[in-house]
């Protein structure tokens, strides 16, 4: 557990004092945290602040149990009781008790000091999207995504910023965002429809900042929302918005384009991807109004949050298709990657990668491993032609949304190219062709890495890129190509 904000509250009560020797007291509006140097105790504050309601010790208890309950699921080991405090024999109070986190290993401290990247982030993306397929659903809990609930949301929303002064809020802004919200909630009515219908609505972790990331082995993320279920039953879709979103604001769209594509990658939730915008226009109100509700001292910052929800409704760039090809090693995927991230969240791009899809078709987790050859298993031709179809299926539904899409495959065959070529035409989008490729010993040299590192979605061999390379199709000739050396540098085909 790190430490919270420090806020303004009152003293500490007497059935505290002494209570916990030798720690450091951090008081946030909702709690007393005591530091110690291994473990934390956090004591809930008898307060009423609406959305949560901590007033007597039975309620505090609960909310203690529920914290830890619900916060093992994504942090087991750090969460480990409610200890009883007691004066003369007699319970006075109740605290969650954790294991500390090292603070130099959460997210938004990463990010801060630049050690975070597209490796971490491929991690995170990954373990949420375990977290979420696991996570409950019913039809209670689906119900808080369906429109008129976020349409509610909202307009809670949109009441309680409508006086905020204009150096945090512009009246034009407040309305211009009324008005976008009224359109997205229209126009994407089967969508939000469809989500639910899918059962996407989840028991989430329902705060899923940076700050609550900690990137340890395994990574443990903390402190979900145990108060109030309306704010922790949401859209997947929601939930990895919020973080998107806060990446965005620590200035990395970059690995907020990183998380999402290892995300996607690992639950299949392509759907999500149009209403990650309206979504992440959200999270950043949110953010705004309750650091705006804090007073002129953190007003500056509610401003650059009302800024950002602006940004994500935004008209998005015209969308593109890209179509990596090359062999196996020829860095297709640390292509992709980079094409992905764009100029920032606007411009971002969703990686369709094969490795991934094929697994999804299949219908198999993630980190399967089927240790066939090329022909076998994942890899017959009627599998390819399954994975293949699935690409250019999603490929179409999120070109349509306005997402530039990469597909991320060996397509090694004309008629591979020649349909994504089709499908863009059809579209009216633009579409290039990016070849990569490599001497020999490059390629065995990239195989034999990561096959030792051994978590990359690709099953690839060195046995496997003789097989390939005898099959294989070299776009030399063929329109919009972009032929790249093995250094990643751009020459002409």
């Amino acid at each position: 557990m790190r430490a919270g904000r420090r806020t303004r509250g009152g003293t500490l009560p007497a059935r505290l004092r002494g209570v916990f020797p030798g720690t450091r007291l951090i008081e946030t509006h909702i709690s007393w945290v005591f530091l110690g140097r291994r473990y934390v105790h956090k004591v809930k504050k008898p307060v009423n602040l609406g959305f949560l309601d901590f007033r007597t010790l039975a309620r505090r208890r609960h909310f203690c149990e529920e914290e830890v309950r619900l916060n093992r699921r994504l942090a087991t080991d750090t969460y480990l009781g409610v200890d009883e405090l007691r004066r003369g024999g007699r319970v006075v109070e109740v605290a969650v008790r954790m294991r500390r986190l090292p603070a130099n290993r959460m997210l938004d401290h990463l990010v801060a000091k630049g050690c975070a990247d597209a490796g971490l982030m491929e991690r995170v993306g990954r373990t949420i999207a375990d977290f979420h397929a696991s996570a409950a659903t019913s039809r209670s809990i689906s119900q808080f995504g369906s429109r008129r609930v976020i349409e509610r949301n909202w307009r809670e929303n949109f009441t309680q910023t409508r006086s905020f002064p204009a150096e945090v809020l512009q009246p034009g802004l407040h309305r211009d965002m009324r008005g976008w919200v009224a359109r997205v909630l229209s126009g994407e009515s089967r969508r939000f429809t469809a989500r639910v219908r899918e059962g996407r609505i989840r028991d989430c972790h329902g705060d899923l900042q940076a700050q609550h990331v900690c990137c340890t082995e395994p990574i443990r993320v903390f402190d979900c929302i145990e108060f109030n279920h309306r704010f922790r039953y949401s859209d997947t879709a929601a939930e990895i918005a919020f973080l998107a979103m806060d990446l965005d604001h620590l200035g990395r769209s970059d690995l907020a384009a990183d998380f999402l594509n290892a995300y996607f990658d690992a639950s299949g939730d392509y759907a999500a991807v149009p209403l990650l915008d309206f979504y992440r226009a959200y999270r950043a109100w949110v953010r705004g109004k309750v650091l705006g509700m804090q007073g002129p001292a953190r007003w500056r910052d509610s401003h650059d949050y009302f800024s950002l929800a602006a940004g994500y409704a935004a008209p998005r760039p015209a969308p593109r298709l890209v179509v990596m090809t090359g062999l196996i090693g020829s860095g297709k995927t640390t292509i992709a990657r980079e094409l992905s991230r764009g100029a920032g969240a606007q411009d971002a791009g969703i990686v369709v990668r094969t490795d991934a899809v094929r697994r999804q078709v299949a219908e198999v987790p993630w980190h399967y491993r089927s240790a066939a050859g090329l022909g076998d298993g994942l890899y017959t031709p009627e599998m390819t032609t399954r994975t293949y179809a699935r690409c250019l299926e999603i490929a179409r539904s999120l070109l349509a949304a306005g997402w530039s899409i990469i597909l991320d495959g060996v397509f090694g065959r004309r008629s591979e190219r020649d349909a994504a070529r089709d499908l863009a035409r059809e579209l009216g989008v633009e579409v290039e062709v990016r070849w990569c490729d490599a001497p020999d010993a490059t390629l065995r040299e990239r195989i034999r890495r990561r096959a030792r590192v051994g978590t990359d979605l690709s099953e690839a061999s060195a046995g496997l890129l003789d097989a390939q390379r005898s099959v294989y199709e070299s776009p030399d000739g063929e329109p919009a190509v972009v032929r790249l050396s093995a250094t990643c540098h751009d020459r002409p085909a």
